[in-house]
């Protein structure tokens, strides 16, 4: 907007135009935007990150157990992870032609430990894992407690429970219900 002002016979423009007022938004909006990717990229951390990507996928598997009517179930061995489904006859299947389901490492140094229902599961060194945590149709999920971690790290739990909550949180933290 422009205001214009009559001195002496001549017009005068004070003020800025809509366009101006737009480019400085936009700026200021692409600086903030940049900065905040920037502290958001300096604060990763893997135990944080594959934890929550963990429990991203584990929510989007039951999601997807219960929209195509399949049962799910995850294996995990000592650094890693791999989605089954119950194919016909009752057998459980690895879930190889799905991209975001496919099985899983974790990065060098960190390492998985798994309690079902209270026990400690002993997991294997390598992918030889069977289903271990079952994802049912019916939207319920066999409850668990994963816990990632790292020499020198607090470790990192992801815990589902028997309504398909999936949360995480840091070791140590007090446990309430997601």
């Amino acid at each position: 907007m422009r205001l214009h002002v009559r001195q002496g016979g001549r017009i005068a423009a004070r003020g800025f135009s809509l366009v101006e007022m737009l480019v400085v938004v936009l700026i200021i909006g692409l600086m903030t935007g940049v900065a905040v990717l920037s502290l958001s990229l300096g604060q990763s951390h893997p135990l944080r990150d594959n934890a929550e990507r963990l429990a991203e996928l584990v929510r989007e598997a039951g999601e997807n157990a219960s929209m195509q009517g399949q049962n799910l179930a995850l294996g995990f061995w000592r650094h890693g992870w791999r989605f089954y489904v119950l194919r016909g006859g009752g057998a459980w299947q690895p879930l190889t032609d799905d991209t975001l389901l496919r099985a899983r490492t974790l990065p060098r140094g960190l390492s998985f430990a798994l309690d079902l229902q209270g026990e400690s599961v002993t997991l294997e060194n390598h992918d030889k894992t069977k289903p271990q945590v079952f994802l049912l149709s019916s939207g319920e999920m066999q409850p668990f407690v994963v816990e990632i971690s790292a020499p020198g790290h607090v470790a990192m739990r992801v815990r589902g429970n028997a309504i398909g909550e999936v949360r995480v949180q840091r070791a140590g933290d007090a446990e309430a219900a997601p």
